[in-house]
């Protein structure tokens, strides 16, 4: 399978040779969620993870350098997650053009679709399926980052002591963890909770063919649970319908709602009684091996981290955007 049908990113490698695992940095509520994953023989090992607090990580330098010291992580290739404000997420039709020049030739198709100049922006895609487009016209998901965020999350990776390398966005990080989950032609429905938007993506047979943002506010949904968790149900139902309507494909029969969910909450409750798909949550404890033991609080706050890290080690010299 074609790697763009899985992930896109934004590539920073100085140097050449081939990543024996990676570092990654997500911007939380409160903090900066950090995690280290190793492969040795192809066997992927979550060796550090933390949360580290702080109310300004791109000024707290030195808290950062510490604790990046400590875990002995200085100068391991990092992958810097982006804030969902700065890049945007389009489906468009793929430009007739060969795949080397397909960067370039999106870069003219959403200019008018961004709400941020694209001259001065980082371009990359998704390519779906082919049988996504039901005899139209191919189609592919843009990413488009703005040049200058892009740029001050790399040199903050540097300044704290890290090599960046990759920069990736949450709904493909989170491909790391979940495509495994969908390896069947049954669609498996993957619902990320977040503040102030949460994500839904649609995959089948490990691979991606439909994302978008849900209005969802996890931290909002605790002052009306109720209203929240029925106007989720609603958004999930929507993209359902598209999925099976407009891409043709076969009714998805798992929901996974991440992070980790304690219990029966109100939301998982609402989801088992109102969309006929079999609802769980996903244990990272149960799939990922770690030199120490992944307690719900981590998997709650570092998820993300986690997915970023947990990509395949690729070649440091390989592809990069436009």
């Amino acid at each position: 399978m074609d790697v763009r049908q899985i992930a896109a990113n934004f590539s920073f490698w100085k140097k050449k040779g081939k990543a024996k695992g990676y570092t990654a940095l997500a911007l939380v509520d409160g903090g900066v969620a950090l995690a280290h994953v190793s492969h040795h023989k192809k066997q992927p090992v979550l060796t550090a993870c933390e949360f580290i607090e702080t109310p300004s990580p791109f000024s707290d330098i030195k808290l950062l350098r510490d604790r990046i010291d400590a875990l002995g992580l200085h100068g391991s290739a990092t992958v810097g997650l982006l804030d969902q404000g700065a890049y945007q997420l389009l489906l468009v039709d793929a430009p007739d053009v060969p795949p080397e020049e397909m960067a370039d030739a999106l870069r003219w198709r959403v200019k008018d679709l961004v709400g941020f100049d694209v001259e001065a922006s980082n371009i990359d895609y998704i390519e779906l399926p082919a049988d996504a487009y039901r005899g139209r016209s191919r189609m592919v998901y843009a990413v488009v980052a703005e040049q200058a965020q892009t740029d001050r999350l790399a040199a903050w990776i540097e300044e704290i002591g890290l090599t960046p390398a990759v920069v990736d966005i949450p709904e493909l990080a989170l491909l790391n963890l979940t495509r495994d989950h969908a390896d069947e032609e049954a669609g498996l429905v993957v619902f990320h909770l977040g503040s102030p938007s949460s994500s839904v993506s649609l995959l089948s047979q490990q691979a991606l063919y439909f994302t978008r943002t849900l209005s969802y506010d996890v931290h909002q949904a605790d002052m009306n649970p109720h209203q929240s968790s029925s106007s989720a149900v609603l958004e999930l139902q929507r993209s359902l319908d598209y999925y099976e309507s407009q891409m043709g494909k076969s009714p998805c029969v798992k929901l996974m709602v991440l992070p980790l969910q304690v219990g029966e909450t109100n939301l998982m409750t609402e989801l088992r009684s109102n969309l006929p798909l079999e609802v769980q949550s996903l244990d990272l404890a149960e799939q990922i091996k770690s030199s120490s033991p992944l307690d719900i609080e981590t998997q709650q706050r570092c998820l993300l981290a986690i997915a970023a890290a947990s990509r395949a080690p690729a070649s440091a010299s390989q592809g990069g955007a436009a």
